[in-house]
């Protein structure tokens, strides 16, 4: 019975896997392809977020570490650190949109 599954339902779960990825990428891009000036406000979004990242990963640091028995390289450490300091950024982006529109609230 296991080799009737690992035969036949191995193969369709990866074929569903990559149905599903073309499909989760495909339909924005073709519904964002198919009305460019409502996808301006998507792009210029994504445009900022990876400006955020450029930015993040420029000052990031990349020095070498080890941690427990794990040696981590500067390259990864800079990856490492541009990816945490993006966090933090867009993370305190968002908790000042949520005052933001809670105190602008008040005064409409």
């Amino acid at each position: 019975m296991e080799d009737i599954i690992t035969l036949f339902g191995l193969p369709l779960a990866y074929i569903a896997l990559v149905l599903a990825a073309i499909g989760s990428i495909g339909f924005p891009l073709y519904f964002m392809l198919k009305d460019l000036k409502k996808a301006k406000t998507a792009l210029i979004g994504v445009g900022a977020l990876l400006a955020i990242f450029l930015i993040c990963f420029l000052f990031a640091g990349g020095e070498a570490a080890t941690v427990g028995n794990i040696e981590i390289s500067g390259g990864q450490m800079k990856w490492i650190n541009a990816g945490i300091f993006a966090v933090y950024i867009t993370g305190a982006g968002a908790i000042l949109a949520i005052i933001y529109t809670s105190v602008a609230r008040y005064f409409k």
